[in-house]
């Protein structure tokens, strides 16, 4: 049995170099197992929310959408986006918003460097509930600009319920609040 003086990371570490979690869980621990899986599932959902934020600054509406359930409920103020494909019509809404500001700018708006979107979640919290079920809860902020000039756009909190579903978690439930 792998002892616990070795810590979490250096479990992690030896069973990336055996190739599998499967495989090192016969010689752990049921402590070291779970402490494992713990480790596994934050990594996922982290991974989640990252690649959220990620279809969200790269106006991508599949990497986007594909951070949620296929029956996900995504709350906004008073509107409710129902779906992946509801959810995804957030991002082509903003591709087609910035499109549609570009074609009515002015010539000086050729010369200005991009806008640039940034969307930063801070002092996260993730509670895993079971095997297949999770809450996050975080702060969010919106951050635009150009050049050297940029600023918070918004701000609020996200309260998340995240579901794992054939192993990669994904969120079921998603509130954005200002």
């Amino acid at each position: 049995m792998f002892s616990n003086r070795i810590g979490l990371k250096g479990v992690v570490a030896a069973c990336a170099a055996a190739g599998s979690l499967a495989a090192c869980a016969t010689t752990m621990s049921p402590t070291m197992t779970q402490g494992v899986q713990n480790y596994a599932d934050r990594q996922g959902i982290e991974t989640t929310l990252v690649r959220y934020t990620t279809g969200l600054d790269t106006l991508d509406p599949d990497l986007y959408a594909s951070s949620f359930s296929e029956d996900a409920e995504f709350t906004v103020g008073d509107t409710v986006y129902h779906g992946r494909g509801e959810i995804r019509s957030i991002i082509t809404g903003m591709q087609d918003s910035r499109a549609e500001r570009a074609a009515n700018a002015g010539p000086e708006a050729a010369d200005a460097p991009p806008t640039i979107m940034h969307h930063v979640m801070t002092n996260a919290v993730i509670d895993i509930v079971d095997a297949d079920t999770a809450y996050h809860h975080a702060y969010w902020m919106t951050v635009i600009g150009s050049g050297r000039d940029f600023s918070v756009a918004g701000e609020g909190r996200y309260e998340d319920e995240l579901v794992k579903r054939d192993g990669e978690w994904l969120i079921y439930r998603r509130k954005l609040l200002q």
